[in-house]
């Protein structure tokens, strides 16, 4: 007479792997991720949200070198921003955040292939559009966070033309805030896709950072040392031939991590103390 065969006992693993197969699957609860992020939000929501600043956050599409994304500054501004808002709306706030912008300037980059931009004078205009939308909409205070190192001259620019014109809102540009006695993890600080942007990436898309490619990227040296004093547009692929700069291989999601959300909470101190200033003639001193 054959042997009954003892029935075979499953592994703990092997169940609950079954286990975790034949259970429903959790759904992301409805609505926004927070409150504050208006791409999310339903027009119920932002009405009822009734903010008091807007945030602009200005990106760009343009090459980081062989071992970051085009997107890299629209990526970090991004995630810098929406560190922000969050935090300051969850200590009172009401700041409601706009979807950043992806081109803006870049004509000293353009002899590298699809560096995306728009005019100097585009840029300043569309600042100035962003900011007369936000007043009509109520918001009294607009707060630009910029990401990209091609935006400062536009963005002075608009804030210029701003403060000659009647009913707009306050505006500031408040990208690099860092909290008081910061001291940062960056051994090797470049102007460009070094090993700040490359950590900051590491840690926001550590699938898009191509580490194989990390390395010691050259920056040109001036022939005129005295021009590092003065104020001039460097034509990028004259100054950093590879469209990344700087020494990377010492970057790690651990220094990027530190240092956006030490700007983050920096920002969200700001945004908060913007919503409960109250908007004068006087703004923004003490008379």
């Amino acid at each position: 007479m054959a042997k009954r065969r003892a029935p075979t006992r499953k592994k703990p693993a092997a169940r609950k792997a079954k286990a975790a197969q034949a259970a429903p699957k959790r759904r992301r609860k409805q609505g926004a991720a927070f409150l504050g992020l208006l791409e999310e939000m339903t027009i119920d929501e932002v009405r009822a949200f009734k903010p008091e600043v807007a945030v602009l956050p200005l990106g760009s599409t343009e090459p980081h070198g062989p071992h970051l994304p085009y997107g890299t500054d629209t990526w970090q501004v991004t995630r810098l921003a929406r560190l922000g808002v969050q935090r300051a709306n969850e200590r009172g706030a009401r700041a409601i955040l706009y979807p950043a912008l992806p081109i803006t300037n870049n004509a000293n980059v353009r002899a590298f292939p699809f560096a995306c931009r728009m005019g100097v004078r585009t840029l300043i205009q569309v600042i100035i559009d962003i900011a007369k939308q936000a007043w009509e909409d109520g918001v009294r205070k607009l707060v630009l966070v910029n990401g990209h190192g091609g935006n400062p001259g536009a963005i002075f620019g608009a804030l210029r033309e701003i403060s000659g014109m009647d009913d707009m809102p306050f505006v500031c540009e408040a990208g690099h805030l860092k909290p008081e006695g910061f001291v940062s993890p960056i051994e090797h600080p470049s102007d460009h896709a070094g090993e700040s942007e490359t950590s900051r990436m590491m840690w926001i898309r550590p699938d898009l950072v191509r580490t194989s490619k990390l390395r010691n990227n050259p920056i040109s040296e001036l022939r005129i040392p005295a021009l590092a004093m003065a104020n001039f547009v460097r034509p990028w692929h004259l100054y950093i031939p590879q469209s990344a700069g700087g020494e990377t291989r010492k970057a790690s999601p651990k220094k990027g991590k530190i240092v956006i959300e030490a700007e983050a909470g920096a920002l969200a101190e700001l945004l908060v103390q913007l919503t409960h200033a109250k908007l004068d003639a006087t703004f923004p001193y003490k008379l």
